[in-house]
């Protein structure tokens, strides 16, 4: 993956509306957005709230009724426009208290969010999660860094992973050097989150 430093502008809805949209309008065609959600593993009411989010969005760029954006969406598999003559990315990203999403015109995007926690640097196991599904160079790296900002690093590593996977509309999957190979297409950007947070953006 194609790594660039500047993070991702993330906008808040619906304060940010207008920016968002202005986005998708430019020369750029994407943008990100977030809402504050429950502060629970429990994603319904924060699936309930980006879709809602979306279509409002969706809506005032295509100049229809939000009620009309029809998104398809199955846990575990990308959420979809049902719109077949306009090809326009989605990904959505869901943690404890906030959820974000990514739209883009004409193309693919991979957008992924985790809430960083407390003692996470403590687990036993970083190390074997890191190595079976970020790879020898990531697991090598993270190693190298004190326990304290390890939690942080491997938050930011994993959303980077999981949000390359997303833009080739792929499923969670273990790192291999051909994987590897065809996520360096991707070009991935970290998203300006609040520091309890890391995650990072991916356009195909």
């Amino acid at each position: 993956m194609l790594a660039v430093r500047d993070p991702v502008v993330v906008h808040v809805w619906p304060d940010s509306a207008p920016l968002a949209l202005d986005e998708l309008r430019s020369e750029r065609a994407w943008t990100v957005i977030s809402l504050v959600t429950p502060d629970t593993t429990l994603r319904h009411a924060a699936r309930a709230r980006i879709r809602t989010a979306l279509q409002d969005l969706l809506g005032a760029l295509l100049r229809r009724p939000a009620a009309s954006i029809a998104l398809l969406s199955q846990p575990g598999q990308a959420i979809l426009l049902d719109w077949p003559e306009t090809r326009i990315g989605l990904s959505v990203s869901h943690a404890a208290g906030l959820s974000v999403a990514a739209i883009r015109l004409g193309g693919a995007i991979g957008i992924d969010l985790i809430r960083i926690e407390s003692g996470a640097a403590e687990l036993p196991d970083w190390e074997r999660v890191a190595q079976d599904y970020l790879g020898p160079q990531s697991c090598r790296r993270l190693a190298t860094l004190p326990p304290a900002q390890r939690a942080a690093a491997f938050a930011q590593a994993w959303s980077r992973w999981e949000a390359g996977l997303k833009c080739l509309g792929l499923g969670l999957t273990e790192w291999n050097a051909a994987l590897e190979s065809r996520l360096a297409s991707c070009a991935v950007r970290p998203l300006a989150v609040p520091e309890s947070y890391a995650g990072a953006m991916a356009i195909g």
